[in-house]
């Protein structure tokens, strides 16, 4: 008989492909109505598998319905992270193979006898009450070969909605370049909508939007393809916009759920001396008007969007809500371009006093100086910001927040590592939430296409993982472990929010710290930490729904 060794561990371990498993079994957890759960049944074959076979998998349960099962996929990883910048906080800081890709599960699964593998779980809108889920192995003839069974207590409560603004940047172009898709053509259309909505899914509600072909990750001199939603027409000067393209944009955001439209980059990325690549039809042509060659200060760039920004915001006022419109003028500068920032705040200001501006930066000083409305500051630095009371703060991380035990979602990581910053958002009131790469599928600087399943590190320049969240399944996008983890973590982000409906929040924080103050940098480095808090969290809203 194939007998197939089964046991149940948290969403928040990583199986890795090897004999031994480590993982704690938990065969019974508790989360509130209508939220998402998952767990994963890890598996190992014994020696009457012959090293590998193909085995069926089905699910018994009074909420099946609710119940879909991801074939955990192992991926390639040849740059964990930066050398300089190692912690402890890694599964491994040499290459190897990492759990990361979520593949529909089709009925099957191939079981090895030569090391682990798993099976996500995933438990959508389950209804409340207690609820067994038994997920059996069966070789031919219905034999069976293993049997997990898992206990899911569902509360009688609801979730208020995400306050948290988040947005990972959503990269059109790389869907049309990885596809072969002419950009903004019915079948690119047809794929953003797909991506659009899996985002959506996991807690994204703000997407970045390409007025202009966006002006990030781009080599000096180079572009990336043409993406831009608002045809522009030039004649004696005297521009003329089509926002069709725009229109389609945002009848996809609101199809799916999407609150907040964040406006691309006005100037281009670390220091904002030049333009974005913008097109226009003039004298019948369509030339490259701006771009690299073009001072951000230029008269003529300032004559264009002193016409284009009136426009774009009323039409903006026709279409969307505008208080939940927000533009950047240029991506993580520095203290050195203080100066140009500086002077091109000054310039845009009177034409966007309508809607709020936001942008990724490190230097406090910036909004002290009263150049941006929402300081989006980086983990390595947000304590700078926290004792400068900043209003309105928002966080970020991306390659370079994978040291001093910051949270983050590189492929290496461990995954209590990336769900900690519900935790931490929560804690210190957080308004919104930024990381930049939902789907960036370019090497850096955006010279050439690479294939993410096997190239996950932009061609050897940033940790593995951290350009991307979803991979680009034949039919779709596909999610990876890490986006699942993070959308969990909102939702415990949401589930404290209701607990301080009970309680307030300093009990709730007291709550929080009762292992030690947690802080963006220091919180217990284990899963034990998240899961036995968030279970204390669901038993105290319990006591108030009963």
């Amino acid at each position: 008989m194939k007998k197939i060794y089964l046991k149940n561990v948290s969403s928040l371990d990583k199986v890795l492909p090897k004999l031994n498993l480590t993982a704690r079994e938990r065969n019974e957890a508790s989360c509130i109505a209508g939220e998402r759960f998952s767990y994963q049944v890890a598996f190992i074959g014994n020696a009457d598998i012959h090293g590998a076979d193909r085995v069926n998998v089905r699910i018994e349960s009074d909420i099946k319905e609710h119940i879909k099962l991801y074939d955990v996929k192992c991926i390639p990883v040849q740059m964990p992270a930066y050398l300089e910048e190692y912690d402890e906080d890694y599964i491994s800081r040499t290459d190897g193979v990492f759990p990361d890709l979520l593949e529909p599960c089709c009925g099957t699964v191939t079981v090895s006898a030569y090391y682990y593998k798993s099976l996500w779980v995933c438990v959508e809108n389950p209804p409340c009450g207690t609820h067994r889920i038994e997920i059996f192995f069966e070789g031919d003839g219905n034999e069976l070969c293993g049997k997990s069974t898992f206990e899911l207590n569902v509360i009688n409560a609801v979730l208020p909605q995400q306050k948290l603004i988040f947005t990972q940047w959503f990269h059109s172009d790389c869907i049309s370049s990885y596809y072969g898709f002419e950009p903004l053509s019915e079948s690119h259309w047809e794929y953003i909508d797909k991506f659009m909505k899996m985002a959506s899914d996991n807690g994204v509600n703000m997407l970045l939007t390409p007025v202009f072909t966006l002006a990030l990750d781009t080599k000096v001199g180079g572009e990336r393809p043409t993406v831009q939603l608002v045809d522009i027409e030039c004649e004696n000067d005297i521009y003329s916009f089509d926002f069709t393209n725009l229109k389609m944009w945002l009848d996809l955001c609101r199809k799916n759920n999407i609150e907040y439209i964040e406006l691309s980059h006005f100037f281009t990325q670390w220091g904002a001396e030049h333009t974005p690549k913008i097109v226009f039809f003039e004298n019948g042509e369509k030339i490259k008007k701006f771009g690299w060659h073009s001072d951000s200060l230029s008269p003529e760039y300032k004559s264009f969007l002193s016409q284009f920004i009136p426009a774009l915001l009323s039409y903006l006022k026709k279409n969307w809500d505008i208080s939940k419109v927000y533009f950047h003028l240029s991506d993580e500068p520095n203290e050195k371009h203080m100066e140009r920032y500086g002077k091109i705040h000054e310039f845009i200001k009177p034409y966007i006093s309508e809607i709020k501006h936001f942008d990724a930066l490190s230097n406090v000083e910036f909004y002290k100086k009263g150049y941006l409305d929402e300081p989006v500051a980086s983990t390595i630095t947000i304590n700078n910001f926290i004792e400068n009371n900043a209003k309105n703060l928002w966080a970020y991380y991306c390659c370079g927040e994978g040291k001093y035990h910051l949270s983050n979602r590189f492929i290496a990581m461990p995954s209590y590592r990336n769900r900690i910053m519900g935790i931490q958002l929560y804690k210190y009131g957080i308004k919104g939430f930024l990381q930049w790469g939902y789907n960036f599928y370019y090497s850096f600087h955006s010279e050439k296409l690479l294939n993410p399943f096997i190239e996950n590190d932009g061609d050897g320049l940033f940790p593995a993982g951290d350009a991307f969240s979803v991979y680009p399944g034949k039919m779709g996008p596909l999610a990876s472990l890490r986006l699942i983890v993070f959308a969990d973590a909102l939702n415990d982000m949401r589930a404290l929010e209701l607990l301080e409906s009970y309680i307030g929040k300093e009990e709730v924080v007291k709550l929080i710290d009762s292992c030690g103050e947690i802080t963006f940098r220091d919180y217990p480095k284990d899963e034990d930490y998240i899961i036995s808090l968030r279970e204390k969290i669901n038993k105290l809203i319990e006591s108030f729904c009963q």
